[in-house]
């Protein structure tokens, strides 16, 4: 983080804790009225007594005559409950001082139906009577939000007070009597928190409709519609609802005042289905939360019908469901990564508290006070702040989350087009010329035709860091985000193309030198699906042009990727990477569905059969498919170790099967690659083949072409030795077809060597084939190797070779590769 980040950081936390100090300090002179009851300011002493009626049917006469019936406790102790009940409560005053006392007698819950108040004098006669709640009429609204009612206690006078409490609702209603000066400090504590709450939530609600108008967000909405809830809900419990809304709506609103708790929860569970985006997943938690709103609207419409009681215990046991199911969705989207919602997460905090406390002091758990009878409001205001907080949070969020998206590929992450662009431009300005370079997957275009986007996007990926590294080496090339050397230098094109931007101006010659050595650290392999593809890259550098734009700069690029097929690998075989195929292969393999075919080997002096060549065939597969494209898809794909293994041990069990039919000197011939060589402990599994079939080494014999020898000349050497150690002979196939052939015969101990059929298809009409095929005759010979010749078509073609002096032959001429039963019936012809 810069210094001027945690400059503004600092200035915002120091606003943070000014705000929080004020908070505190208008707390401490708005929590403290109830401390100041008349017992605790004047020499007025108060007894308590209590009875409660379950038959709602008992009078004043008969509440006085049965003295013995009341409960001698102070009022804290009253079991409230929510049910069909009459609360009586005694209350005798005495004020032992000599003069008069005017005193406010308050009873905090506005929701109560009918409150009487019966003033007794001494001899228990009704000496004034006084209907309060908000089932009577005719009040004013002080009378309606602030149930009170004033007494003048004379000097040394006792009276008595009779409080009957009638109510289908909440029936706790706490009794506190004050003197003039601090029941006046209560009103102006409540009224200030009234205001402050009000005010917060009224603003909160202005502003999160404008950002509605702006950003045309439905959650802003039902952030709104939370807020209005709870305006209903503690206006109604708290009484300052009957200064926001005409008298007969707060009636309203307080006769039916579960409605609102209804409201309140559905707009939560809503909030946080849509604040965390559940309907963009459509997932379970969202159909659960969807059926949930549905239940909230159902019985929110049945407590119209209800008893407050009874509606009541209905909403208070879905709390808990509605509980769990917010915090599976919020603990479900921090875990996937969710860090933005930290503001509404916090905003939980107060909300659970106040919830909890609310009904913990309306049971008597917890003592009545004046916090305590707020502390449900300050949560809401404290819940309220923090989700503005987390909605701001949100926009931010939004607002990055497009910018990266404008300015990243999607599917990849990586930088697009447009940091290109920006790059270019910037370059522009400072009047800069630059190079751009291209690099592009082979083949990209197949792969994404079989793969899944993920894992297509992963191959990108994984190139785009490997090429990231490497460029990170040299400062020639710049950084595309901004002008940090730790900035992205690699943008994603799509289709497997990525740039980057060398500002070196250098000979083209230099600059692709550089390329074809970075193209060589490139991943050369990619493994999924158990196949482990080959890849291949090329490139294309484009020089700056004078008042060039960045479209024509681009588009040049492109074009030399179309026409300059450069390659860190020349020799890479150009197939269509049908990765269908290549599965399908890879299942054939693993299922036997594969079978080898004999193409017979004829000793051309007996004319006899000693011995084929297994090759590759797959019978159940389209019939065009071609078999030496797919063992070259088996290369790209990393099956051909797994399918030469294959091919081995079906030789080994082939020769096996001859053994059985008396044919001990036969042989079969199998190809390897360069790629073989990869197979750990090759030689070992070779041998394990041949003794797991009771075969002998010598009865297998292994044909390597010149481009194996090639690419791998010192571990080839020694794969030749072993195998000669094994017992097995070693054929250089397709003799004459490379450029080293006669180093090969000094460094390698082969037995055979193979004349490709190239030579021989038109052998008796070229006579410089005839001379080069004499020559390798005589050559081998002189060497003391056999010479097996293959393309042998008809008889002219064989007697030709017979006299040159060949060993064996091979060709259509006997007999195309055909299925071991018709070898076998092949033979026994020969053999007659």
């Amino acid at each position: 983080m810069n210094n001027k980040a945690l400059k503004y950081h600092f200035v915002s936390f120091f606003i943070l804790a000014t705000l929080f100090f004020i908070i505190t300090t208008l707390s401490t002179h708005l929590a403290s009225p109830t401390r100041y009851t008349i017992d605790k300011t004047a020499p007025v002493y108060t007894h308590t007594a209590y009875r409660i009626d379950d038959t709602e049917s008992l009078t004043l006469k008969e509440f006085l005559s049965e003295p013995k019936k009341l409960i001698e406790q102070p009022f804290e102790y009253i079991e409230w409950d929510l049910a069909a009940k009459d609360y009586w409560l005694k209350l005798d005053l005495e004020n032992r001082q000599s003069k008069a006392i005017d005193l406010f007698i308050h009873f905090d819950n506005p929701m109560v139906d009918y409150l009487t108040l019966f003033e007794l004098d001494a001899d228990q006669k009704l000496i004034k009577k006084t209907r309060l709640g908000d089932k009577v009429t005719g009040l004013n609204l002080f009378q309606y939000s602030t149930p009170h009612a004033l007494l003048t206690l004379q000097a040394n006078e006792q009276t008595t007070l009779v409080v009957k409490i009638d109510t289908v609702g909440i029936s706790k209603t706490p009794i506190k009597i004050y003197g003039k000066n601090e029941f006046q400090h209560l009103i102006r504590s409540q009224v200030g928190i009234w205001g402050i709450f009000i005010g917060v939530l009224i603003m909160a609600a202005l502003y999160n409709l404008v950002l509605f108008f702006g950003i045309r967000d439905r959650v802003y909405l039902i952030y709104i519609g939370y807020i209005i809830s709870a305006l209903l809900l503690m206006g109604s419990v708290l009484g300052f609802g009957f200064y926001l809304w005409p008298l007969s709506w707060q009636l309203f609103f307080n006769e039916h005042v579960v409605f609102s708790n209804y409201a309140i929860a559905f707009f939560t569970v809503a909030f946080c289905t849509m604040f965390l985006r559940y309907h963009k997943d459509n997932c379970r938690l969202y159909k659960l939360s969807i059926s949930f709103l549905a239940l909230l609207f159902s019985f929110s419409l049945i407590s119209f019908f209800m008893l407050e009681y009874h509606s009541s215990k209905i909403f208070f046991a879905l709390m808990v469901p509605l509980y769990i199911l917010c915090i599976c969705m919020i603990y479900k989207k921090l875990v996937s990564g969710f860090r933005w919602a930290k503001f509404y997460v916090m905003s939980w905090v107060p909300l659970i508290i106040g919830a909890a406390v609310q009904p913990l002091e309306l049971t008597g758990f917890i003592p009545y006070s004046f916090a305590t009878r707020h502390l449900f409001l300050i949560a809401i205001l404290c819940e309220i702040v923090l989700m503005a907080m987390a909605l701001a949070d949100r926009v931010r969020y939004q607002r990055e989350k497009a910018l990266y998206h404008a300015t990243h590929s999607q599917q990849t992450k990586l930088l697009n087009q447009a940091m290109l662009k920006q790059a270019y431009m910037r370059m522009i300005n400072e009047h800069r010329n630059a190079n751009l370079c291209l690099l592009k997957i082979e083949q990209f275009n197949a792969l994404m035709s079989i793969l899944n986007p993920t894992q297509s996007s992963h191959i990108i990926t994984t190139v785009a860091k490997s090429l990231e590294h490497q460029l990170s080496k040299q400062r020639q090339f710049i950084s595309l985000e901004s002008s940090l050397d730790t900035a992205p230098k690699v943008a994603d094109l799509g289709n497997g193309i990525l740039a980057f931007v060398s500002t070196k101006i250098q000979p083209q010659d230099e600059l692709n030198e550089e390329l074809n050595t970075l193209c060589k650290q490139l991943p050369k392999q990619y493994q999924i699906s158990g196949l482990d593809l080959q890849l291949y890259y090329r490139f294309s550098i484009t020089e700056p042009v004078e008042n060039d734009g960045f479209d024509s700069w681009l588009q040049r690029g492109y074009l030399g990727l179309s026409q300059k097929h450069q390659n860190t690998d020349t020799t890479a075989p150009h197939i269509d990477m049908d990765l269908s195929l290549a599965v399908s292969l890879q299942h054939a393999i693993r299922s036997n569905s594969l079978a080898i075919y004999l193409q017979p080997i004829v000793n051309l002096r007996t004319g006899t059969i000693v011995g084929a060549e297994a090759l590759l065939r797959w019978p159940s597969a389209d019939k065009h498919l071609d078999i030496e494209q797919l063992i070259l898809l088996a290369e790209r794909t990393g099956l051909i170790n797994e399918l030469s293994l294959w091919v081995i041990e079906k030789a080994c069990q082939t020769v096996a099967k001859l053994n059985q039919q008396g044919y001990y000197d036969h042989t079969i011939s199998v190809n390897l690659s360069a790629k073989n060589l990869a197979i750990p402990r090759l030689i070992e599994k070779i041998e394990n083949s041949i003794l797991k079939h009771g075969v002998s080494a010598a009865q297998l014999k292994f044909e390597l072409t010149e481009f194996a020898l090639i690419k791998n000349h010192t571990d080839m050497v020694r794969f030749v030795n072993e195998l000669n150690k094994l017992g097995s002979q070693v054929i250089l196939d397709d003799f004459g077809t490379g450029y080293s052939s006669l180093n090969y015969l000094v460094n390698y101990s082969f037995s055979t060597i193979k004349v490709d059929k190239s030579f021989i298809l038109d052998l008796t009409n070229n006579e410089t084939h005839q001379v080069i095929v004499k020559t390798a005759i005589d050559m081998a010979h002189n060497l003391d190797m056999n010479i097996t010749v293959e393309g042998i078509e008809d008889q002219t073609t064989e007697q030709l070779l017979i006299k040159m002096g060949a060993d064996q032959g091979q060709g259509f001429y006997y007999s195309k590769a055909i299925p071991f039963d018709e070898y076998l019936s092949l033979i026994a012809t020969h053999s007659k």
